[in-house]
Order: C-alpha cells, then structure tokens, then sequence
C-alpha cells in the first residue's frame, strides 16, 4: 500500500495537466501579442534591404558607365596600357606609357600634356589620336581637354579617327561627333539617354529593372539644386531612380526605394 502511494504521488493529475496546458496556452498568446508586430517588422526590414540592394546594383551598374577606370592607388604596380582616374577627378584620365611602381604619394599635377612621373610609372593623359581604331565603348578627352570625357559609339565593332581632329567636341546636349568612321558623343550625354526619361514607364536595360524619377542637367544656387536653364553648361546630371514593386496580377509598379545620385564633368 505505501508503494501504491508513492507511486500516485509521483505522477499528474488530469486536472494539473489541463492545468498546465491552459497556462502555457496563455503564455504562448501574450509572447505572440508582444513580439508579433516586431518579427513582422523585423521581415519588413529585410525584404527592404533585399530590394535596396537590387537599385543599388542598378546604380552601381550606371556609375560603372561613367567611371569607366579605376582611380589611382600609391605604391601598385602597373603595366603599359593600364588606366587610371586621378583621386581627384580632374576630368581627365591617364594612360600608363612607362610599366613600374606608383609613388607613395599621388602626383601633385597630373598634365595635360606630356609625361607625368609618378614612381617608376610614367602617366600621359588619354586624349583622341589620329588614324587611330577605336573599340565600341573606349573613352577619349579632345586634345585640348574641355573636362569631359567621349565615348566611342560606332555600332559594336567602333572605328577609325581621321586625319585630324574633328571641332568642336560637343559640350551640351546628345550630339554625336563624327569622326571618318568612329564616332563620339558626350559621355554624359551618354548616360542621359540610356539610363531614360523620367515617366511612368519601367526601364529594362543594360542596368537593370527599375523607374525614372530623374534624369535631368542641374546646376547649383546657393548650395541648391535647380534644373539648367536652356543653353546653360551640362556640367551636372541629377540621376535619382526607384525600385520595382509587383502587384498581385504579376505586373509592375514603382517600390518605395529611391536612390539619387550626381555625375559631375570638371569645368574649365
């Protein structure tokens, strides 16, 4: 009899397991009640970032476009050919003539014309040449630098330059410059049209799904920002775009998203 005892002392209730299970139900919905609204957050947030970081690799794939070399770096080696942008974005860019080592410190002056040291590294500024076969997509500056870059846009295989220099070298608009077979236009001229004109339509290209809120030549007023008036420098490209967002029927729209940016020439 004590055995017996014991042993129903040591086991549960019907009525302290209904018991137990009510307060762990009670326990269960006041835990949903206060961290609900956060996890739902919490998946908001990362389906945010999932669609920001899809707009920044357009952009990224825009910037691409325009900086089309990378920017100078001290104590690296580089080869004949090689291609650099000044740290300081001169609106110019420099090609590598002299294989070596660049120096600890960057070129105090990078020159228009002639030879810059830097180390063991002679740098020249990458202007047009003549009777020279351009690729589709390679940059030159005029041979008296006006602080924008020109992109060869000659169908896929790009051209040859002509005998002499073909003037003016376009500063506003898209104009394209024609050159014996190569031909040339603005590289922010360039962007403006690919990248496309703000409306309501979706952009699918080179760079990616996205939407155009922006896309236009602006200057600087007081440290504001204003769109050119006609005639006036396109010095500055005001990019701002959006994300894209699907509907239930499996069509777009514009997501909440944005991201601006500034392409900027150097003014002579």
């Amino acid at each position: 009899m004590k055995s017996r005892k014991l042993i129903n002392q040591s086991g549960f209730t019907l009525i302290e397991i209904i018991a137990t299970v009510a307060l762990l139900a009670a326990f269960s919905a006041i835990m949903l009640i206060l961290f609900s609204d956060s996890l739902i957050k919490s998946s908001d947030a990362l389906r945010r970032i999932f669609k920001s970081s899809g707009l920044s690799k357009v952009m990224a794939s825009i910037n691409a476009d325009y900086t089309p070399y990378p920017r100078w770096k001290a104590s690296t080696s580089y080869a004949a050919g090689n291609k650099v942008l000044p740290t300081g974005m001169n609106g110019r860019f420099y090609i590598c003539t002299t294989g070596g080592t660049s120096g600890f410190l960057e070129p105090a002056e990078w020159r228009d014309y002639g030879d810059t040291p830097d180390g063991s590294v002679i740098w020249k500024a990458g202007v047009w040449v003549a009777s020279t076969p351009y690729a589709a997509g390679d940059i030159v500056i005029p041979t008296n630098p006006n602080g924008h870059f020109y992109r060869c846009v000659t169908g896929v295989t790009g051209g040859t330059s002509g005998t002499a220099e073909q003037l003016p070298w376009p500063l506003t608009g898209s104009d394209t410059l024609n050159d014996n077979t190569a031909q040339w236009k603005r590289l922010l001229g360039y962007l403006n049209l690919q990248i496309g004109t703000a409306d309501a339509n979706l952009k699918d290209n080179s760079y990616g799904k996205y939407y155009v809120i922006e896309n236009r030549f602006v200057k600087f007023v007081s440290n504001a920002i204003q769109p050119i008036s006609a005639g006036e420098a396109e010095n500055v490209l005001e990019v701002k775009i959006q994300s894209v967002e699907r509907n239930p029927d499996g069509t777009n729209r514009p997501g909440e998203q944005i991201l601006t940016t500034l392409f900027t020439a150097k003014e002579n």
